[in-house]
C-alpha cells in the first residue's frame, strides 16, 4: 500500500494524491452537494459526523439521508472524529478499534423523535469499553477523599521546569476505577499507596493524566526540532496552498505593512481541552462546560485534623507578604486567591480538583482555567463537566503541526496547542494576501481536526500574541504598523506575556493599569522600581516591542523530576528509598534527551510550623516551606550513581525531619549535548551540502501555471538585526619577528600585542554589516619568503564549507547560526574556526577582528555554557593560527 506522501503514477490524480483520496473527496463533494439541495428539515445534527460500520437498521442509505436532513454530515470513509454507528462487530475488529464512540443507530431515531441530541453514552454499542488510564494502585485508594493533581510551575520562558504532582481526584467514579467485587475490601483497607512504596514512582508517573500533558510540550518542540534536521526546506504544498488561496472569490489585495517588515502568525487553539472533549460530548455545545477531574457538587466525608480556614488564611498572608516587600500597599488593593470561596470537605462547593480548561460560556460566567471546581460551582451551579482525552489531545496537536509544517518549519513550538510562524517568506513566495492566508489555513485546520483556532499577525512575537487575544474565539487579527501605537494604548498590563500577579499589583499600586499609562513612566523609573531587565523589558512591551526574535531549535535548559503528593515518610531510610527512586527517573530522562548536565539541585517541600498537619487536599502538599540545594559537578554527567550520591549528600546536609516533608523534587541544570563532541553531521554543515549540490542551479521551482515560486534555500534563514561593535584598539603590527628559542604562551605584559585600529576597524564595520570583504592591506614590511610561499598554496586549495562561499552569505549563515537555538555541533563549530583560521592566512586580520567581536558579543547574550564553551574552543584555534603565523596574539581586550 502506498502511503499518502509518496509520489504516485500519472494517473490524472496526482493533485488528489491517488485514486483513494480522489474517490474520498468525490463522495464527500456528492454529499456536500445533496445536501444544499435536499429540503432540510433540522440542525439536530450539526457538528456531528458519523460513520456506518457494517448492516444497521436502519441502512446505511438511509441514515445518510437522515444526516442530510438533520444538518449532520455522513462519511463513506471513517475519520477519528466520527461517531461510529454499528449494531454489531466482530471480535477482530473489537479487539483491534477504540469502542469509545461506537454507538447504536438507534441513537440517530431516537435523537431525531426528541428534536435534540441525546447523550450518545446511553446507546454505545459495548458498555464496558475501555477507558483512559486511571490512578489504580494496587494497595487501595481510599474512596471517601477528593484528591488534586497539579502540575510543575513555568519558568521565565514558559517552559514546564518540573513534572510536579498532585493527584486530581483518584475517586471520579468509584465502580469505574476500582472493581466492584473489589469495592468493599478497598474501603475495608483505607490503605493508600504513598510514596513509601516501592513502586509508586513507576506506576505514579505512568498512571498520572498530567504526567502525559506535561509531556506534550515538550513533545512537540523536539518534533519541530526533528523536522529542521531532516527537511531539505523545500514545500511543495506550498504550490496547493496559494492555488486555493487564489480561488476565493473574495479574493483580497489590499496590502498590509507591519513593523520590522517582519510577518509573525501566533496560532492558539481555542479552550484546546473543550474542543476536542466536546467532539465526543456535542450534545453539550453552547453550554458552560469545564474539563477537569471532578463530578463537583458532592460533599466529602470531612477529615481528622484538616483546617481549610487556617490553611487557606496562610497562603493569604504569604501573598500580602510578598506584596508588602514589593511596596504595594495592601488597603488599596484588593486581594484575590484561588482558595476564595471554597467551602469546607462536607460542603458542596468543597471541591479542590482543578478546571484545565473551560468553554466561552462558562468564561462568561467568570470561570477561570485553573480555578477549583468548589469556587467555579458557585459562579455556575450548571457548570457542565467532562473527562480529559488525552489521545485526542495528542491526534489534534500532530495534526495542527503538520499542517503547518508541510508549507513552512520557520515555527517556534510553544505547547501542544499554540505556535508562533514565521510567515514572512512564505507569503512572499505564496504571492498572496495575509487575509486571504489567514482565512484558509484556519479553514483548513477546522476541517481536519474539527476544532477551531484564532490567529494573529504582527510585527514581533509580543503583537502576534496580542494580536491573536483580540481575534478569539475562532477568529484572525492584523496588528499592522499603523495600528500599534492606538492598539497598546488600552491593553491591560496583566495581559502581558511575564507580567505576574506581584507585577501587576505592584504596579497598579502606582496607578498604572493599562499599557498607555505605564507609556508615562521613564525608563530609569521603572528600573528603579522593578528592577534593570524587567523594567526595560515593560518599557518596550508597552510600546509593542519585542527584542525577542522567534527560537524555531529548542534547546532544553533543565531536566527534572518532582512530587509533591503521597510524601509522607516516617523514617530517614524511607526518604533515601525514594530519592534514590527519583534519581533513577531524572536518569531515564537525561538519557531520553541526550543530555549530560554540571548542576543538581535537590528541592524539598517542608511543611510549615504553623501549617495543620493533615492537608486541605487529600495528601498533597499544603502549605510549606521550599528548600533548595545544589552541588556543582567538574565534569558533566547523566549517571544515576553520580546523581544519586550527590542528591543523598545534599539530604543529609539539610537534616531535615522525614516526617515534615511533603515534596520532594531534583533538577539537572547546565546542559551539555552529547552529540556536541560527536561528529555528527551538523546544520551548517546541512545547509553548505545543499548549497553545493545547486551550486549550478536557481534555488527555486516554479510553477508556471500558477506563477508559484518555492523558497530559496537561503530564504529560510532569518535575519537578525545589525551588529553593534566598537573596536578601540590599534591595527596589528604584521612583520615582527620572535626568537625560535622564546618560549611560547600569552606575550609579557610590556610586550607589544596585535591590536587593531579603531579608525580602521570602524570602517571595516560598515563594510561588514553592508556584506563586503575586508581589506587585505599588510603593512610594508618584508614576509619571511617561506612563509609567503605556504600561505600562496594554502590559497591555491580547492576551497569547501565556508571557505568556498561568498562573505555575503558566510555573515548571514552565521547570525541564522546564532538565532536557531540549536545545539552547536561540533563539525560546525570546527567550520566556524577554520574560516577564522583562513582569514589569518590571508591577513585579513581587521575583518576577521570585527568578526571575532561579534561572535564573542553574541554568546554573551546567550548566556548559555554550551556556547560559552565553542568561544574559548574557537578562539583557542584562532589565537594558535596567529602564533604560528605572526608570532603575536590577538589582542581581544578583557578575555
Amino acid at each position: 500500500m502506498r502511503r499518502r506522501d509518496e509520489n504516485f503514477p500519472d494517473n490524472g490524480f496526482e493533485a488528489w494524491g491517488g485514486y483513494m483520496q480522489a474517490k474520498i473527496q468525490k463522495l464527500e463533494e456528492q454529499f456536500s452537494s445533496n445536501l444544499s439541495k435536499e429540503n432540510q428539515i433540522s440542525n439536530i445534527f450539526k457538528g456531528v459526523s458519523i460513520f456506518v460500520n457494517g448492516y444497521t437498521t436502519p441502512s446505511a442509505d438511509e441514515l445518510k439521508e437522515l444526516m442530510l436532513k438533520h444538518g449532520g454530515i455522513y462519511h463513506t470513509y471513517q475519520r477519528s472524529e466520527d461517531f461510529v454507528i454499528a449494531s454489531n462487530l466482530p471480535d477482530t475488529k473489537v479487539k483491534k478499534m477504540s469502542l469509545a464512540n461506537v454507538v447504536r443507530p438507534e441513537w440517530i431515531i431516537d435523537s431525531i423523535d426528541a428534536n435534540k441530541v441525546l447523550n450518545y453514552k446511553d446507546y454505545l454499542l459495548y458498555s464496558n469499553k475501555k477507558t483512559q488510564p486511571k490512578l489504580n494502585f494496587n494497595k487501595g485508594i481510599v474512596c471517601t477523599h477528593e484528591t488534586t493533581e497539579e502540575f510543575g510551575t513555568k519558568n521565565e520562558n514558559n517552559q514546564i521546569s518540573s513534572t510536579a504532582i498532585n493527584i486530581p481526584n483518584l475517586i471520579e467514579s468509584n465502580s469505574k476505577i476500582l472493581d466492584t467485587s473489589n469495592m468493599q475490601n478497598e474501603l475495608k483497607s483505607n490503605v493508600t499507596k504513598t510514596a513509601v512504596d516501592p513502586n509508586f514512582i513507576s506506576e505514579f508517573y505512568n498512571n498520572s493524566r498530567l504526567h502525559h500533558i506535561s509531556q506534550l510540550g515538550a513533545h512537540f518542540k523536539q518534533y519541530i526540532n526533528d523536522l529542521r534536521e531532516e527537511s531539505d526546506f523545500i514545500f511543495p504544498a506550498q504550490v496547493d496552498l496559494s492555488a486555493k488561496i487564489r480561488g476565493l472569490n473574495n479574493n483580497s489585495t489590499y496590502s498590509m505593512n507591519f513593523e520590522y517588515n517582519k510577518i509573525i502568525m501566533h496560532i492558539d487553539m481555542d479552550c484546546f481541552f473543550v474542543s476536542v472533549g466536546l467532539r465526543k460530548h456535542p450534545e453539550l455545545r453552547g453550554k458552560p462546560v469545564a474539563v477537569t477531574h471532578s463530578k463537583g457538587g458532592v460533599s466529602q466525608t470531612k477529615r481528622t485534623g484538616v483546617n481549610r480556614a487556617v490553611e487557606f488564611g496562610l497562603y493569604k498572608q504569604k501573598q500580602n507578604d510578598k506584596l508588602i516587600k514589593a511596596g504595594v500597599s495592601i488597603n488599596e488593593t484588593k486581594i484575590t486567591s484561588r482558595v476564595d470561596n471554597i467551602g469546607d470537605e462536607d460542603d458542596k462547593f468543597g471541591s479542590m480538583s482543578e478546571i484545565a480548561s473551560c468553554s466561552y460560556e462558562a468564561r462568561a460566567k467568570g470561570i477561570t482555567n485553573g480555578m477549583f471546581m468548589g469556587a467555579a460551582l458557585r459562579l455556575c451551579p450548571d457548570l457542565q463537566t467532562i473527562p480529559y482525552d488525552f489521545e485526542g489531545y495528542k491526534e489534534v496537536a500532530h495534526t495542527l503541526y503538520n499542517t503547518i509544517a508541510q508549507y513552512t518549519l520557520d515555527i517556534e513550538a510553544v505547547s501542544c496547542d499554540e505556535m508562533y510562524v514565521d510567515c514572512t517568506e512564505l507569503l512572499k513566495n505564496l504571492g498572496v494576501s495575509v487575509e486571504d492566508f489567514a482565512t484558509i489555513l484556519r479553514q483548513e485546520i477546522k476541517e481536519k481536526t474539527g476544532c477551531p483556532c484564532s490567529t494573529g499577525f504582527g510585527g514581533n512575537r509580543l503583537q502576534a500574541r496580542l494580536a491573536t487575544k483580540q481575534a478569539k474565539p475562532n477568529g484572525q487579527f492584523f496588528l499592522t504598523a499603523n495600528l500599534i501605537e492606538h492598539f497598546m494604548v488600552d491593553i491591560r498590563l496583566k495581559d502581558l506575556p511575564g507580567v505576574g500577579r506581584q507585577t501587576s499589583q505592584k504596579l497598579e499600586a502606582l496607578g498604572h493599569h493599562t499599557c498607555g499609562q505605564l507609556q508615562s513612566m521613564t525608563l530609569a523609573s521603572l528600573q528603579q522600581h522593578l528592577g534593570n531587565k524587567t523594567g526595560a523589558q515593560l518599557f518596550d512591551q508597552c510600546r509593542g516591542r519585542d527584542r525577542n526574535s522567534l527560537t524555531f531549535y529548542t534547546v532544553r535548559k533543565s531536566v527534572s523530576a518532582e512530587v509533591n503528593y503521597g510524601i509522607r515518610f516516617e523514617t530517614n531510610d524511607q526518604c533515601y528509598e525514594f530519592l534514590k527512586q527519583l534519581s533513577q527517573e531524572v536518569h531515564s530522562r537525561m538519557q531520553q534527551f541526550k543530555v549530560l548536565g554540571k548542576c543538581i539541585t535537590l528541592k524539598l517541600m517542608v511543611r510549615a510550623e504553623n501549617a495543620p498537619l493533615e492537608t486541605a487536599k487529600f495528601l498533597g502538599h499544603g502549605f510549606c516551606d521550599t528548600v533548595n540545594k545544589s552541588t556543582s559537578l567538574a565534569v558533566a554527567t547523566n549517571s544515576f550513581e553520580v546523581i544519586y550520591k550527590e542528591v543523598l549528600s545534599l539530604c543529609k546536609k539539610l537534616k531535615i525531619d522525614p516526617k515534615e516533608m511533603r515534596g520532594c523534587g531534583i533538577q539537572v541544570t547546565k546542559l551539555e549535548s552529547k552529540n556536541l563532541k560527536q561528529g555528527t553531521k551538523g546544520a551548517l554543515s546541512k545547509f553548505l551540502t545543499n548549497i553545493t549540490k545547486n551550486e549550478s542551479k536557481e534555488h527555486i521551482t516554479r510553477n508556471t501555471s500558477e506563477n508559484i515560486v518555492t523558497p530559496k534555500l537561503e530564504q529560510q534563514i532569518p535575519k537578525t538585526n545589525s551588529i553593534c561593535l566598537s573596536p578601540k584598539q590599534k591595527s596589528p603590527i604584521i612583520g615582527s619577528t620572535r626568537s625560535p628559542n622564546k618560549k611560547r604562551g600569552r606575550p609579557p605584559k610590556n610586550s607589544k600585542a596585535v591590536k587593531p585600529g579603531h579608525a580602521k576597524s570602524i570602517n571595516l564595520l560598515n563594510k561588514f554589516l553592508q556584506g563586503v570583504p575586508g581589506s587585505n592591506e599588510l603593512n610594508d614590511k618584508k614576509e619571511d619568503p617561506i612563509k609567503v610561499v605556504q600561505i600562496e598554496k594554502h590559497q591555491t586549495k580547492e576551497k569547501h564549507g565556508l571557505l568556498g562561499l561568498p562573505w555575503q552569505q558566510v555573515r548571514e549563515l552565521l547570525r541564522a547560526w546564532f538565532d536557531s537555538g540549536q545545539t552547536p555541533n561540533f563539525c560546525d563549530i570546527n567550520m566556524v574556526a577554520a574560516y577564522m583560521q583562513e582569514m589569518i592566512f590571508n591577513k585579513n586580520i581587521d575583518t576577521m577582528y570585527i568578526l571575532i567581536n561579534f561572535f564573542r558579543r553574541r554568546i554573551k547574550e546567550m548566556d548559555n555554557q554550551i556556547w560559552h564553551d565553542v568561544q574559548v574552543y574557537v578562539l583557542e584555534q584562532v589565537q594558535n593560527t596567529m602564533m604560528a603565523v605572526y608570532k603575536k596574539k590577538l589582542y581581544l581586550g578583557n578575555e
